[in-house]
């Protein structure tokens, strides 16, 4: 996984490189001294951000239990859950596996991805290189075709913050919220816009959104928090039950 994460943000990583060749560059060339200093610090910073981040990366997709599902699913399923369902934004790396894990269940995928109004380049590059899995469904994030209280659980990892605006966001949860059963669980699983996130991904923390947010998305949308837990020491795990 933190391949990918490169390769989804080669952008990020080409700028950023060559931000650094032309400090130096610059810093070999520029005499005055403070100037110097100042480029030089920048050049630190993104020197330092583009490898602690592919450090964090390697920590938040590949070390922790996130795609590994060896413990935490097993944490949030109901006991005794007979259906599932995981809503993604046209990235989709777990369910193939939970579906593998969890065989006797009865799965859904639905996808929010819309090329429309998803402009993320990384979200984009996701999408070529990783095509739907069979039998997934496209939706709109406040209209999902199941049936009222007919999921044991539903999964969504890394995925709602890429619903920028707060009232659609607080709509699919409202669909989240209507789809679960009263004992079933809403997992979402996101990185936060926090001090720990941003001292190894820098700017890049302003995609992820605030603990505060995501508070207030699940209360708008009649959800409630049972539990919670890091999967990692950047990404966070709420587990929810319906208001409803």
């Amino acid at each position: 996984m933190t391949k990918l994460v490169v390769v989804f943000n080669w952008h990020f990583f080409l700028i950023a490189g060559l931000a650094c060749l032309g400090g130096i560059v610059a810093i070999w060339l520029i005499p005055f001294t403070w100037l110097q200093v100042i480029i030089a610090f920048g050049v630190f910073a993104a020197v330092y951000f583009l490898i602690i981040s592919i450090i964090a990366s390697y920590f938040v997709y590949d070390h922790s239990d996130l795609y590994k599902l060896e413990r935490w699913p097993d944490r949030v399923i109901p006991q005794g859950a007979t259906s599932a369902t995981l809503v993604h934004a046209g990235f989709d790396p777990a369910s193939r596996k939970l579906i593998k894990k969890y065989p006797n269940m009865q799965w859904t995928v639905l996808d929010f991805f819309n090329p429309h109004t998803t402009t993320e380049t990384s979200i984009r590059t996701a999408r070529k290189l990783f095509p739907p899995v069979p039998g997934e469904i496209q939706i709109q994030v406040d209209d999902w075709p199941l049936e009222d209280a007919s999921q044991d659980v539903i999964f969504v990892i890394s995925a709602a913050h890429e619903i920028r605006d707060d009232l659609e966001r607080s709509a699919f949860f409202r669909e989240a919220s209507r789809i679960v059963k009263p004992t079933g669980r809403v997992v979402v699983i996101e990185q936060l816009r926090d001090l720990r996130n941003l001292f190894v991904f820098g700017a890049a923390v302003l995609h992820f959104l605030p603990y505060r947010t995501w508070q207030a998305s699940f209360e708008s949308g009649r959800l409630r928090k049972v539990d919670e837990f890091w999967m990692s020491p950047w990404m966070k795990t709420f587990v929810l039950e319906s208001k409803n």
